[in-house]
């Protein structure tokens, strides 16, 4: 779609809303007229003040539990949606996971910006945490162990999070979005648990994870922003 002609339907739009009755007729005559011109239709229009950022995770068709509930952390910040995409990549012979975000007035590429920052410091901080275990623990203790450190991080810096409230008409133009982009459907993901069989010694990776989380400092904005999500990262 010729983004010149979209955005010259959404001035003649706005000037439809005028309050001078000759004018608004007018400019909705012209938009009209554009659309049937150019094949945009009512959905074309209203889907298009959504953004999309889609951020890699690093997990392969089923992600880690923690990494979908910092997904849906970081949406819920910035009142965007997420949804999980893999796919198989022929060179490595590996399934490719990755968050896609996507919302109205800049929220899809600021969430996935602020997922990556906090991404890449809970990978740092979960690493860092599973050096300190004992090296001769089965692999299955310290992927435990490992989540649950990174849950309970997660969990801290929600603390610091207001939840965004979008308005009705944003989640009418998402619901359309949706409508539009996944005609097919959604399927429903269910993130891989690996903290099932939680033992009494693994409550430390808990106090560990929200410990180290409590220094994290996460900057929603006023309206959200880049440079809100690039804080986030900043102290830890």
């Amino acid at each position: 779609m010729n983004d010149k002609i979209l955005q010259k339907i959404k001035k003649c739009l706005r000037l439809a809303q005028s309050s001078n009755p000759n004018e608004a007729a007018a400019a909705m005559r012209q938009a009209q007229k554009l659309m049937e011109i150019h094949g945009v239709t009512s959905d074309d229009v209203q889907i298009s003040d959504v953004d999309s950022h889609t951020a890699a995770t690093g997990a392969g068709k089923t992600p880690p539990a923690y990494l979908a509930m910092l997904a849906n952390m970081v949406a819920s910040a910035f009142g965007a949606e997420t949804i999980y995409k893999a796919g198989a990549d022929f060179l490595s012979y590996r399934w490719v996971g990755r968050f896609e975000f996507y919302g109205v007035n800049g929220a899809g590429e600021v969430s996935g910006y602020a997922f990556e920052v906090l991404a890449r410091q809970l990978k740092k901080h979960r690493t860092d945490y599973l050096a300190t275990l004992n090296k001769r623990l089965k692999r299955t203790t310290k992927v435990r162990r490992g989540d649950l450190y990174a849950e309970a991080w997660i969990n801290a810096v929600s603390r610091q999070i207001t939840p965004h409230t979008r308005s009705e008409a944003d989640d009418a133009v998402l619901e359309t979005y949706k409508q539009n982009r996944f005609k097919s459907g959604l399927t429903t993901m269910k993130p891989r648990d690996n903290t099932k069989g939680m033992r009494h010694h693994d409550g430390g990776a808990l106090a560990a994870g929200y410990r180290d989380g409590k220094k994290v400092k996460f900057h929603q904005g006023v309206n959200g922003s880049k440079q809100a999500a690039l804080e986030s990262g900043a102290k830890s």
